[in-house]
């Protein structure tokens, strides 16, 4: 029955008592044969290709002869990644576990391999060390400047060969395992593997960016190089591949001024990877100066076998550029020809324009506006190259409105507001004529039909005429037909309100036509 291979490392375990929080272990993997063979004297000429038997190293009476095995092994893992130990680990199913089984490295294997074609046989890694336990015996060798070296060369794998140092009496054979097995103490496990422990240099931050609060989202951020804050939050995203390992990760930023002398730096607390921030401290920057940050990954790790806390570190990102700009556009001027300030001016429901300018500042992009009592307008609007900028707005109400303005700068700055009031004005009062029922005067009499006329009084745009006799109905007419029949009821004084209509809904000031019915 084949024997098992663990989560042992091809060295003896040693346990650690670990720092309370920060000691976290560097990363391992391991990775199993690509493709084996073994080769026999006795049958020189014969491949024993990814044989499904098991391993045979040695000298050996059943079967007679002498054996070697080879294995090709994965090292791609190991591409790009710092790595600390190395160890190629085997399984013994039968055979003496004592150490004197030679680990080489050889020329590349294939179907074609048998013993009178065996690969080049190109260094001795020497005999190894075994460990023997819970009815188990894992011989490891520890090759880790080699794989470094295979590594920087650009291999993506390595073979292997395994022999006895003596091929010559006495006879020991060696059977080591060459598949996946289960233990009832390891559990299942395949072998032979080669165990990696490492770690990977952190890559390079991503998405720099200055947020103008002490939050470490994404937002808000500044549009442009400016901001509006002598204590920026700095961040930017850092990855971490061996966060499953227990990997923590932080991001050092450096500022420094225009010539790029470094001014300070930080560190964001260590943790995992995602979006990690910094804010600069105050007094150290000064409004209108122009400064550079930039910043690099760190991970914080344990050195394998020892209590030592390591770090590696990503290169820097490019430096980023940003201008502090802290000082607030002043109170900008605002015009408009329809509805001049402080005076009556277009007729209700008239579009206006209003400009605004950016008076005693230079460097206003854009406004903010809102219209009081005449809304619901309000609303933000990007201002030209010279800070010029205009809007157009309707009043829906004839008496006071106030436009309240406040200019916006490159940085984000909100200026003071200004207060901008206006009135509009109402078409005027209807005339109203009437024969029977001349005005201010008496006439006609009770139950007796008298005719009105309405007209205009220079009113712009009228579509209807609404009128009412002594604050009764109210009924209207088209103003193409301006003429109503009304029979009062009763002798006595009477008044009718008359008002027009124009084209957008809006109605002119009121005509009060008082009459005396004898």
């Amino acid at each position: 029955m084949k024997r098992v291979l663990a989560l042992l490392c091809a060295f003896i375990v040693t346990l650690v008592v670990m720092p309370p929080t920060q000691a976290h272990a560097s990363a391992s993997t391991s990775t199993v044969k690509l493709a084996w063979a073994y080769v026999a004297l006795a049958d020189p000429k014969a491949s024993h290709w990814n044989s499904v038997d098991d391993a045979l190293v040695g000298t050996g009476v059943e079967p007679p002869g002498v054996f070697r095995s080879f294995f090709r092994m994965d090292i791609s893992p190991m591409h790009g990644k710092k790595l600390f130990n190395a160890t190629f680990q085997g399984l013994l199913n039968s055979g003496a576990c004592d150490p004197t089984i030679e680990l080489w490295l050889t020329g590349p294997i294939g179907p074609e391999t048998t013993w009178l074609n065996q690969p080049a046989w190109k260094q001795n890694l020497g005999t190894g060390t075994v460990a023997d336990g819970f009815d188990s015996c894992f011989f490891n060798w520890r090759i880790s400047d080699l794989v470094r070296q295979a590594v920087a060369a650009g291999e993506r794998h390595l073979t292997f060969g395994l022999r006895a140092a003596s091929e010559v009496g006495p006879r020991n054979l060696r059977t080591f395992e060459t598949d996946q097995v289960d233990h009832p103490y390891w559990g299942r496990l395949r072998t032979p593997v080669l165990r990696f422990q490492y770690n990977t240099v952190p890559e390079v931050p991503t998405d720099p960016a200055i947020n103008l609060n002490d939050s470490c989202g994404a937002e808000p951020r500044p549009t442009t190089t400016f901001v509006s804050t002598a204590t920026p939050t700095l961040g930017a995203e850092v990855a971490n591949a061996d966060q499953k390992h227990g990997d923590r990760m932080s991001a050092r930023f450096e500022w420094a001024d225009s010539s790029g002398t470094v001014l300070g730096s930080a560190t964001s607390y260590p943790g995992w990877e995602g979006r990690h921030c910094t804010e600069i401290p105050e007094g150290l920057l000064v409004d209108g100066q122009t400064y550079r940050w930039r910043v690099r990954a760190e991970d914080h790790y344990q050195e394998p076998e020892t209590l030592e806390m390591l770090s590696d570190s990503s290169d820097w990102t490019a430096w980023q550029e940003f201008t502090v700009d802290v000082t607030p556009p002043t109170l900008p001027v605002i015009a408009s020809e329809t509805y001049p300030e402080n005076a009556t001016g277009g007729l209700i429901g008239t579009p206006g324009v209003f400009s605004f300018s950016p008076g005693e500042s230079t460097d206003v992009v854009s406004y903010r506006y809102r219209l009081v009592s005449g809304g619901p307008s309000s609303g933000q609007v990007t201002a030209d190259a010279g800070g010029r900028a205009s809007v157009t707005l309707t009043p829906t109400v004839a008496f006071r409105n106030t436009l309240h303005v406040r200019a916006v700068d490159r940085a984000g700055n909100a200026g003071p507001e200004r207060a901008y009031p206006f009135t509009p004005r109402r078409n005027p009062a209807p005339l109203v004529a009437s024969t029977v029922y001349p005005e201010n005067a008496a006439g006609g009499g009770a139950g007796m039909p008298g005719e009105f006329a309405f007209s205009p009084n220079g009113a712009q745009d009228v579509v209807a005429y609404g009128y009412s006799l002594d604050s009764g109905e109210t009924l209207r007419i088209p103003a193409d037909t301006p003429t109503v029949t009304v029979t009062p009821d009763t002798a006595g004084p009477h008044t009718l309100s008359v008002w027009s209509i124009d084209a957008r809904g809006y109605l002119s000031s009121a005509r009060t036509y008082a009459f005396m019915v004898n």
